[in-house]
C-alpha cells in the first residue's frame, strides 16, 4: 500500500478553525485511522490553514467518525494530482 504522503488521489477534510482540525487528528489517531494533517492547499479557500488528508476508501468512515464525535468540518474535497496541478472537487 502506498504511503499516504505520496498519494496522487486522496480526500481532504477542511475545517473552520485549528481547534477542530486538531480534535479531528486526535480522534483519527486514537481510532488508528491512517491520515495526515497537512497545510490546506492554496487552491482551496478555507478559514483554517490545516486539513486532514485521507485515503479515498476511508472517507465515509471518517466522516461518520467525525460526526459521531461532534467534530465540525467545513468541507470534504476529492483531490487528484496531475503533474504539478490539482483537480479539486467539493463533494459536500
Amino acid at each position: 500500500m502506498d504511503n499516504i504522503i505520496m498519494l496522487d488521489n486522496f480526500y481532504l477534510f477542511t475545517f473552520s478553525n485549528t481547534t477542530d482540525a486538531l480534535k479531528a487528528e486526535k480522534v483519527l489517531k486514537n481510532n488508528n485511522y491512517e491520515h495526515i494533517l497537512i497545510p490546506t492547499l492554496r487552491e482551496i479557500s478555507s478559514s483554517c490553514g490545516l486539513s486532514v488528508k485521507v485515503r479515498p476508501e476511508l472517507t465515509n468512515i471518517i466522516k461518520e467518525l467525525l460526526d459521531s464525535n461532534k467534530i465540525n468540518f467545513a468541507n470534504i474535497y476529492r483531490v487528484e494530482k496531475k503533474d504539478k496541478d490539482y483537480l479539486i472537487e467539493n463533494i459536500n
